[in-house]
C-alpha cells in the first residue's frame, strides 16, 4: 500500500487516515512540526509516523518536496516514469521553445544501450528532424538500424541538438538538457495529466503513481506553460 505525509507548522496531534485524491487510495499522516520544535522532537514524531504507516502496510509514501529523514519507508521513486516518458518530455521541450516538431534536432544519450533510450528513439523517429545517439560503442550501429526503419538520417552524435535527454552521466550538453537518471533533473520542465489537478508539493510523485496504475495515459501527459521553471 501507497501512504502519504503531510506535514503542518502548527501543534496538533498526528493522526493516520484514508485519503482519496485524483482517484488513489491513500494511507495518508499528518505530521505536525510547529515552530521551535527541535531536531530530536522531530525525528521522533516522524518515526513514530512511519511505525504507524508500516503497521497499516505501507511502504511507500508521497511526501512534499524535499522532504527528508525518512528510515523506514521508501519515498515514491519519480525516476522510473520520468525514463518512461522521456518522448513526451523531448516533445513539450521542443514546443515550449518554439521548436516545431518536424524541424527539431534531438540527441539521446546513454553510457550504454538501455532500453529506455531505444524505445524513446523509436518514438522519436516519426516525429523529429534529426535523431542523434550518442552511446559509446553501440551509437552507430543502433543509429543505422533506426535509419532502416524509420529513413530518418544517420547524424554524427556530436552535432547540436535542441533538447538533449540523457539516460546516464557524461552528455554533451545542447540545447535543453533533461538528465534521466540519479536526482533527474528535467531542465525546467514538470508534467502534469489533463482532466486533473494534483496538489503541487508532490504532484510528480502521485502523477508516477496514476502513471504505473495506467490511470495517466501518454497521450494525456503535457508541460502546463505556468509550471516552467526558469
Amino acid at each position: 500500500m501507497v501512504g502519504r505525509i503531510i506535514t503542518r507548522g502548527e501543534k496538533g496531534r498526528g493522526r493516520v487516515q484514508v485519503e482519496y485524491l485524483a482517484g488513489l487510495s491513500l494511507m495518508t499522516g499528518v505530521l505536525y512540526l510547529p515552530p521551535g520544535l527541535s531536531q530530536r522532537r522531530t525525528g521522533r514524531r516522524l518515526a513514530r509516523l512511519e511505525r504507524q504507516l508500516r503497521g497499516l502496510g505501507v511502504g511507500r509514501v508521497v511526501v512534499p518536496e524535499g522532504f527528508s529523514g525518512l528510515t523506514r519507508l521508501r519515498p515514491v521513486d519519480t525516476l522510473p516514469f520520468y525514463r518512461a516518458v522521456a518522448d513526451v518530455l523531448v516533445l513539450e521541450g521542443l514546443r515550449l521553445d518554439g521548436v516545431a516538431h518536424p524541424q527539431g534536432g534531438v540527441t539521446l544519450h546513454a553510457p550504454w544501450l538501455c532500453p529506455e533510450l531505444r524505445r524513446a528513439a523509436q518514438r522519436l523517429c516519426p516525429l523529429v528532424r534529426t535523431l542523434r545517439i550518442d552511446v559509446p560503442g553501440e551509437g552507430e550501429d543502433y543509429a543505422r538500424w533506426l535509419h532502416r526503419q524509420y529513413g530518418l538520417p544517420v547524424a554524427p552524435p556530436e552535432g547540436p541538438a535542441d533538447v538533449t535527454a540523457s539516460f546516464g552521466p557524461g552528455e554533451r550538453a545542447q540545447g535543453r538538457v533533461l538528465r534521466l537518471y540519479g536526482r533527474p533533473e528535467l531542465g525546467g520542465l514538470r508534467l502534469a495529466t489533463r482532466g486533473r489537478t494534483l496538489p503541487q508539493e508532490c504532484d510528480q510523485q502521485l502523477l508516477t503513481l496514476l502513471w504505473e496504475q495506467g490511470a495517466a495515459r501518454r497521450e494525456e501527459l503535457y508541460v502546463p506553460v505556468a509550471q516552467v521553471q526558469g
